[in-house]
């Protein structure tokens, strides 16, 4: 599966002609409005955002329009043209389905793929005519990394990334182990021996994946239990041993009675979050969960291993290309953006870990992490 596009949602044959203006909140006076903003037109929707795509009637340049409050509203650069933003899209439409220009990808995973594809797409992008309109002081095409603007930095940034894996074998996806060692080092991947995983995981694709992919020792988000050379402990092994140690016994003090999630013997500890859960495989079926330090309750957060380890690849790669392409924008005004792209590309593989939470106590990992602008993470 691979993202679909469906970037632009135009406005509906017959609608109402619409400016900026009269998107202004009711809350909001529209006189607060940049006149130069106000009479731009609506033309259809960034999706899934439903961001409004505006057009100046001068120019007939096209933009992103950002705004909550009038009164600080700002458009960002989007195309030079109507039809401009359609051969975009277009072309992004193409990638997505492999097709076109892109049909020979098809097939094709690894890295040597990734990189291909996101050359090809930057190629794609920049054959229009961004040179040809005036987008002001600072913010044109020679100020652009890969002359581009933000949007479509994050989608040759991110959308590649789909490319990186295949169908697994019992898993979802079969990742190159050169992957992780190039995101996170040789040194930084552990790679379990097969005497060296526990009784209770009997997950057979699991156990190869931890033997011949591995696991990242410490990716941002993760970090594995452990030293490398220790074993990976089951749940009820794992709660004995912090409610014995002096440095963490005050913790288990108040939950001494807490019943520990069924089979927790069966269950492992792979590792911790910067977000104070504790992230949890089932030896039977390969499941991923997460869990509260007490492990009395249990999330789903991926599908598999797999899944998991390749949202920490994404997410060790985007930090990597954040800077140099300048994804977030000045003012992380593309954030939310970036957020997006990221959970789209992991949800094509594992939709189940980009689900939308299903009642107001779930805690759905991914969406929360990577949407956690104040918190810097991507």
């Amino acid at each position: 599966m691979r993202p679909g596009s469906a970037l632009v949602k135009p406005c509906a044959a017959g609608a109402p002609a619409l400016r900026a203006v009269d998107v202004v909140l009711e809350k909001f006076d529209p006189a607060g409005l940049d006149p130069s903003i106000a009479g731009l037109e609506v033309v259809g929707y960034l999706m899934p955002l439903e961001q409004e795509v505006v057009r100046d009637p001068a120019s007939g340049r096209v933009c992103l329009l950002d705004m909550y409050d009038p009164r600080y509203a700002d458009v960002h650069a989007l195309a030079p043209s109507l039809e401009s933003l359609h051969r975009l899209t277009g072309a992004l439409d193409e990638f997505d389905g492999l097709r076109g220009r892109f049909a020979d990808l098809a097939g094709r995973v690894g890295l040597d793929a990734v990189r291909e594809a996101r050359e090809r797409l930057v190629a794609a992008f920049r054959e229009e005519p961004w040179d040809a309109q005036d987008w002001g002081e600072g913010s044109g095409p020679a100020q652009w990394p890969l002359g581009l603007p933000n949007l479509w930095r994050i989608i040759v940034a991110v959308r590649p990334l789909a490319l990186v894996a295949g169908p697994g074998r019992g898993l979802r996806l079969d990742l190159p182990a050169q992957a992780l060692v190039g995101v996170f080092g040789e040194n930084g991947v552990r790679r379990f021996a097969p005497d060296e995983l526990p009784s209770a995981l009997v997950h057979e694709p699991t156990r190869r994946f931890l033997t011949e992919v591995g696991l990242p020792i410490d990716a941002l988000t993760f970090w594995a239990a452990g030293s490398p050379d220790d074993p990976l402990l089951t749940l009820a092994e794992d709660r004995a041993a912090s409610s014995q140690d002096p440095e963490l016994r005050h913790l288990y003090e108040e939950v001494e009675d807490c019943p520990l999630v069924p089979d927790a013997d069966r269950r492992l500890r792979l590792g911790g979050t910067p977000q104070e859960v504790d992230v949890v495989l089932d030896g039977r079926t390969g499941a991923i969960h997460h869990a509260p330090y007490t492990f009395d309750a249990l999330t789903p957060m991926n599908t598999d291993i797999s899944t998991l380890v390749l949202a920490l690849w994404m997410h060790g790669v985007e930090r990597r290309l954040v800077e140099p392409y300048d994804l977030k924008g000045d003012t992380d005004d593309f954030y939310v953006h970036l957020a997006e792209a990221m959970l789209a590309t992991l949800a094509a593989f594992d939709p189940d870990s980009c689900r939308e939470e299903s009642d107001t106590d779930e805690y759905v990992y991914w969406p929360e992490v990577f949407h956690d602008a104040a918190g810097g993470v991507l």
